[in-house]
């Protein structure tokens, strides 16, 4: 605490537990601050404030202390990192829409010569097992998360794929008590309507979309964790800065 004396002399009194108007508590005040002088000099507040700052480096950044738990959350808070970016990069491949997105359909040819235009389900079905493996190892990993902001983000993921159940199971995707996502490979491909398949992983405000933000923004956090504990003031895999829940807010708020 500083001490800052102005005109008045407030400052002095408050600092000691009285105040300008009442001169008898000054005293009161300053026998309290006496045994805190004799504590001083035994070395107590010494102690505890040497203890405090050895946490921090030179820079002022908070050490890793080097224990169990702290190394343990530090790699689950990495993995956290990478797995939300694997379901970004798995949702980017379904919400394409360029000229080799997989929702163009295909022309093929019979052997009588008949041209038809479909969607190619195989390439379909394999973009969206592969949302559903990146998916539901982030639902795994997430659950060993002990900071709030990685947690609510990922359970705010899970209620979404829970509003998201009938629709899922149009297109044979269902979801288990451990809140992982399956799809059935033979109803996807022979049985199911594209279309909802579309509306379910394709576009702006889509299912996919939905959870691939709360995704980005579990990263964030996780980022940002990880960065008060190791010290570091970014970390990201390619070194770039980490994308802020700010930033996906404000992105989202841009897009819809």
């Amino acid at each position: 605490m500083s001490l800052n004396i102005n005109s008045n002399n407030n400052s002095f009194y408050s600092l000691f537990g009285g105040s300008s108007s009442n001169s008898n508590t000054i005293f009161g005040g300053l026998e309290g601050s006496i045994g805190s002088l004799s504590q001083l000099r035994s070395g107590s507040y010494g102690k505890l404030i040497k203890s405090y700052y050895a946490k921090y480096d030179s820079d002022g950044n908070l050490k890793s202390d080097g224990s169990k738990k702290s190394k343990a959350e530090t790699g689950n808070l990495g993995q956290i990192r990478n797995e939300s970016a694997a379901l970004n990069k798995a949702t980017d491949k379904l919400l394409s829409k360029d000229k080799d997105s997989i929702w163009n359909k295909v022309e093929t040819k019979d052997e009588d010569g008949k041209v038809t235009s479909d969607y190619d389900k195989d390439k379909i079905y394999n973009a969206v097992n592969d949302y559903i493996k990146a998916y539901n190892s982030l639902v795994d990993t997430g659950k060993k998360a002990e900071g709030t902001g990685v947690l609510t983000q990922l359970a705010s993921m899970v209620t979404t794929s829970a509003k998201a159940v009938n629709t899922l199971g149009k297109v044979g995707i269902s979801i288990d008590t451990a809140n992982h996502l399956n799809i059935d490979e033979d109803f996807f491909k022979n049985k199911a309507n594209m279309t909802y398949a579309k509306d379910l992983f394709n576009g702006t405000g889509s299912y996919a979309y939905q959870v691939a933000t709360k995704a980005s923004m579990a990263n964030s956090y996780a980022s940002n964790e990880l960065a008060s504990i190791t010290g570091k003031k970014s970390y990201t895999d390619q070194g770039s800065y980490a994308i802020s829940a700010d930033d996906v807010i404000r992105k989202f708020n841009e897009t819809t």
